[in-house]
């Protein structure tokens, strides 16, 4: 009997094929391929994760199981037919390796083992205007692109072809500016920036007015408060060089100062004190 079940085992892991891999996005739906060939008839079919062989979905004797798990419980449906199983609300504990052992009515038997990732979508790309400013004749414009995801590649597009601007993109990747002059007849232009990784892409759009921007007004007394800044800074700094320079003088006369002082006080002292003696 012993020998009979670990056969029966040895033969179940020679069928298993190999490893599969499987992306679905973060919060879809996913469907597990089981292998089977189509002309099989099902009378087992057991759906594992971890080295322990833990079930998460089974049908045996015409029983259907997929709740055997609390964390996957509601998110499983298993086609009995075909084998397959779909997965729901994907989250990133999902991520792992699927087995599934089969049986059909004639007692043959067949394994497959699948590789789930879990990847998120990207997010749309960041669009800031740093520069819009207008000049005679048009209006300078920089614009920088960024974005949340990692590993992403940005780039700029824009709806004139005939605009000259300058690309470039930061040493680490996570922005892409876009710098130049538009004429007055290009004010209105929309500039996308389109963030992509392998075959997913998403972008973000902007059409810059730089002819309403103004520069900003300068706050009241401004200049004033800026040259009472600079020369307050430049006595402080004369101040220190010249206690620097002469600081052995400074500190001389400054104890010449307290003897004098002190002489004088007690000078003071005495004669109160003489005067007090004398009445």
């Amino acid at each position: 009997m012993k020998l009979q079940i670990l056969l029966t085992l040895f033969l179940q892991g020679a069928v298993i094929e190999s490893v599969k891999e499987i992306s679905g996005y973060l919060g879809d739906t996913v469907t597990l391929s089981s292998g089977a060939n189509p002309s099989w008839n099902l009378s087992s079919i057991d759906w594992s994760v971890f080295s322990n062989n833990t079930w998460i979905a089974t049908y045996r004797n015409g029983k259907k199981n997929v709740n055997r798990v609390d964390r996957y419980k509601g998110r499983l449906r298993l086609n009995t037919s075909s084998g397959d199983l779909m997965i729901h609300n994907l989250n990133k504990g999902d991520a792992m390796e699927y087995t599934v052992d089969l049986i059909n009515t004639q007692r043959q038997n067949n394994g497959t083992k699948t590789k789930l990732i879990v990847i998120e979508r990207l997010t749309q790309p960041i669009i800031q205007t740093v520069t819009c400013t207008s000049a005679e004749g048009g209006s300078w414009l920089w614009l920088r692109c960024s974005s949340k995801d990692t590993g992403v590649n940005l780039a700029w597009q824009h709806s004139f072809p005939s605009v000259t601007l300058f690309n470039m993109t930061s040493p680490d990747g996570n922005a892409a500016d876009l710098l130049g002059f538009l004429n007055t007849t290009q004010n209105l232009v929309e500039f996308t920036c389109i963030s992509s990784r392998n075959i997913e892409k998403n972008s973000s759009a902007v059409t810059p007015n730089c002819g309403d921007a103004k520069p900003p007004s300068p706050p009241p007394h401004r200049e004033r408060n800026v040259i009472v800044f600079f020369v307050g800074f430049f006595v402080g700094v004369l101040l220190v060089v010249i206690i620097f320079i002469f600081k052995e003088k400074i500190k001389a006369a400054w104890g010449h100062l307290l003897g004098t002082v002190l002489c004088y006080v007690i000078h003071v002292a005495m004669f109160q004190l003489k005067l007090s003696l004398l009445h």
